[in-house]
């Protein structure tokens, strides 16, 4: 992962590339931290949601669903 401030103009908080060999996350430090974050948290729960995100090669999916914290939004499994 590496991690760039950014000038997104005003557009958004956070823009990223994300591929099967890096991440990089660009932060327009510009904007308000409450909005950074909440991008962020938005981010990366829909890589966890969507699957893309694991724990590469420690358990299997099952595991990792009983693993993981739920997000306090996302419902029941």
């Amino acid at each position: 992962m590496h991690v760039e401030a950014v000038d997104l103009h005003g557009e958004a908080p956070i823009a990223v590339r994300d591929t099967k060999t890096s991440f990089t996350l660009g932060i327009d430090f510009s904007q308000p931290p409450e909005r950074i974050a909440a991008t962020l948290e938005e981010l990366f729960q829909e890589a966890v949601d969507s699957e893309r995100w694991h724990r590469r090669g420690t358990c299997n999916r099952q595991y990792a669903e009983h693993r993981a914290a739920p997000h306090p939004e996302s419902g029941p499994h």
